[in-house]
């Protein structure tokens, strides 16, 4: 191949990625509209897949923006190994960003919530509170991480008899 023609075919690569992101961009619009309005698992799951590739196809703020939606959209649809993956990428490669405590904290709320991988969200909840001590969620990951396992009825149960001992 000639480096002309070469050089040809990657600008025309380049000049489809950047329209196809373009395009998903409004069809990714479209579906969080009609999302709001209607709820159904083939919008959810077809976001997934379009915020996943937003994510890939960008850089930046948006690539990790369009990450965390990927996760959260992964874990609205209970597919939980894309939501855990999202995840893990945003609070181990961006440990820094805005959406790395956030991502830190729903997968280990996700491992015990949706999971009941209690020995994992131990490990989770106990990463966050050590990595983000100022984070508006630590006390929660302490509460969760104190109460894991417990049933919903034991937890309010416990928290009664705390207020009624408090008063």
């Amino acid at each position: 191949m000639t480096p002309i023609r070469s050089a040809f075919m990657l600008i025309a690569f380049v000049i489809s990625s950047c329209g196809s992101a373009v395009d998903h961009r409004d069809e990714i619009s479209q579906l969080e509209s009609s999302l709001q309005k209607e709820p159904n698992q083939d919008t959810l799951e077809k976001l997934v897949e379009l915020y996943l590739e937003m994510a890939e196809a960008t850089q930046g703020d948006e690539r990790l923006e369009y990450t965390w939606k990927a996760g959260e959209a992964a874990r609205s649809a209970r597919n939980f190994p894309v939501a855990e993956t999202s995840f893990k990428t945003l609070y181990e490669q961006y440990p820094d960003s805005p959406q790395a405590s956030k991502a830190l904290f729903l997968h280990a709320f996700m491992s015990d919530e949706d999971l009941k991988a209690y020995d994992k969200a131990r490990t989770l909840y106990q990463t966050f509170i050590e990595r983000y001590p100022d984070s508006d969620f630590n006390d929660d990951a302490q509460f969760l991480l104190e109460n894991l396992g417990k049933s919903d009825e034991e937890m309010l149960e416990m928290l009664t008899k705390r207020n009624q001992q408090a008063e």
